[in-house]
């Protein structure tokens, strides 16, 4: 089996990505938008091969880093921005294959549930 190692950046690979009841992660009153920032996924690409010639092609994400930019309003009625963290300790990561995407494995979109603490990768 041979394994390669990737990472893709949300900002210079233009994947997508989808968020799912972020308001319930973000502890801000009068909150007014909550947005990916930053994100990125790094992933593993396997081939596994037999003496006959190749068996499987898989790619899994191994690691997600994400940003949020969260705007709410202070007590002044004043838009603030800030920049969260999003922690991912314990959170389940999924891996998905989209096969109308031709022989290409790259990081298609990114699903984030916050209410289930689930991560969905899609190549």
């Amino acid at each position: 089996m041979t394994t390669e190692t990737f990472t893709n950046y949300y900002k210079d690979d233009g994947f997508s990505i989808d968020l799912w009841d972020e308001d319930s992660y973000v502890a801000k009153e009068n909150l007014a938008s909550v947005d990916a920032y930053e994100c990125s996924v790094e992933w593993d690409f396997t081939i596994e091969m037999r003496s006959w010639g190749v068996k499987d092609l898989s790619a899994y994400a191994t690691k997600v880093h994400l940003s949020l930019m969260v705007e709410y309003y202070d007590k002044d009625e004043n838009l603030q921005e800030e920049e969260i963290e999003v922690d991912f300790k314990d959170w389940e990561i999924d891996s998905e294959r989209d096969r109308d995407n031709g022989d290409m494995f790259n990081v298609q979109n990114v699903s984030v549930d916050f209410k289930e603490k689930q991560i969905t990768v899609e190549f």
